[in-house]
């Protein structure tokens, strides 16, 4: 949060944005309506106006149901518990590893919350890693260690080497799902099934909807792990704070497990699939006795979207390759493999963090333009140094309108030829 004072020093707030950290593609018409009818159905059920009900036990077992079956592992009821967004998940997790007095080794970059949880309790950070699993070490010794995977990496949006580490505990953030490569489309799913294998013991996994389904501004995930002191004791924290959840986080979320269930089958060469998997699934919610199942033509509208979204992300990364020669080192190897997100290097000599600092402020006061450069993404000074030396990298966000990205790939260009002008009349 230092470096992001410094880094927005001066620079107007309606400045434009080359890497926002959430998406921006238009929610699915078909998702907004099954959302109304959700509503109705809480309304209904008397989910409104009380701090828990029998549907709320009903939603979580559902859940437990569907993602068993999404990660290829089982799942019990007593197994999963829903937050608002992962960003809570994250906390509950961290809290508990720094009862258990468990260091944790995280990628570089990563989300902030993994940084800034940590330092408010604190949890030892004992090191961190890049893509090929080389680790910068920097202490903070514990009794146990914990590797954290992000699939993909939330910021790079590629899939990181773990490193070889004798962790204790692990866990698993499934960032994105959706958005990736027409001839991968569920790779971070495979990864998922393949990291997991089969079980969750000594695990926490966390999902969230709100970046596949464009809908940031309704906080909505799901904890899963196998460690029953885990989740008691994360239901203890959320009941102190907050007494229940809102209903509609669970419905979300069992909204998501399907449609990535249901996206598999619409990608499914036998054109059956589909059909098959809605039956499979509309049995689970009425055996779970849970009226507010998607129909199967919901479920079309809404996959159909992220299909749309996922070409939309590639038309993207096409401009950036483009309008980006100059700027950013742009290859085929860094589209990210699901998601909006990627991390190139920036084509502009920063030797240092307090370079990158300094340049990114001058362009976002002088150029109305706001960049959000490695730094902003955990990590330390020493971190960043050690695994990319002498690489300045700045997020791009590929789920912006097509004509704002070149707008701000413009902005960019213009940015660092008047700066290196005026460098070298220096």
């Amino acid at each position: 949060m230092a470096v992001y004072r410094d880094l927005r020093n001066g620079v107007a707030r309606s400045s434009a944005q080359i890497g926002y950290g959430y998406n921006l593609y238009p929610i699915a018409a078909a998702t907004a309506r099954h959302l109304r009818q959700v509503l109705a159905a809480c309304q209904r059920e008397g989910r409104l106006h009380e701090y828990g009900t029998i549907h709320d036990e009903r939603d979580r077992a559902l859940a437990a149901t569907l993602a068993g079956e999404y990660l290829g592992v089982p799942v019990g009821d007593d197994q999963v518990m829903f937050t608002a967004g992962v960003s809570e998940g994250i906390g509950l997790v961290s809290r508990y590893l720094t009862a258990c007095d468990t260091a944790t080794v995280l990628p570089a970059p990563c989300y902030f919350a993994f940084e800034q949880t940590p330092r408010r309790h604190p949890l030892a950070i004992a090191g961190r890693y890049r893509h090929d699993g080389a680790v910068h070490w920097s202490g903070g010794g514990a009794a146990r260690t914990a590797v954290v995977e992000i699939l993909p990496n939330g910021v790079t949006g590629s899939s990181f080497r773990p490193p070889v580490v004798q962790a204790d505990f692990r866990v698993l953030d499934l960032v994105f799902q959706a958005g990736g490569l027409d001839t991968a489309r569920h790779l971070v799913a495979d990864h998922a099934r393949t990291a997991l294998a089969g079980h969750l013991t000594d695990t926490a996994v966390l999902m969230t909807p709100s970046k596949d389904l464009s809908l940031p501004g309704l906080r909505a995930g799901l904890l899963i792990s196998g460690d029953n002191a885990l989740i008691a004791t994360a239901r203890d924290d959320v009941f102190d704070r907050t007494a229940s959840a809102t209903p509609m986080a669970g419905q979300l979320v069992l909204l998501y497990l399907t449609v990535l269930l249901m996206a598999e089958a619409a990608h499914d060469d036998d054109r059956r699939a589909f059909a098959r998997r809605h039956a499979w699934i509309r049995a689970q919610y009425d055996r779970h006795q849970v009226t507010t199942v998607p129909t199967e033509a919901t479920c079309r509208a809404v996959t159909g979207h992220l299909d749309r979204m996922a070409r939309h992300f590639t038309q993207a990364f096409d401009l950036l390759t483009e309008h980006g020669k100059g700027l950013l080192h742009i290859g085929d190897d860094m589209r990210p493999i699901a998601g909006y997100s990627l991390l190139p290097r920036l084509d502009v000599d920063l030797p240092t963090p307090d370079d990158l600092v300094t340049w990114v402020n001058t362009v976002g006061r002088r150029f109305d333009l706001k960049l959000n450069p490695s730094l902003l993404f955990g990590g330390t000074r020493a971190s960043w140094n050690t695994l990319y030396p002498g690489e300045p990298r700045m997020r791009v966000n590929l789920s912006v309108p097509h004509h704002d990205l070149v707008h701000t790939l413009d902005l960019l260009r213009t940015a660092r030829r008047e700066l290196d002008t005026a460098g070298a009349k220096r």
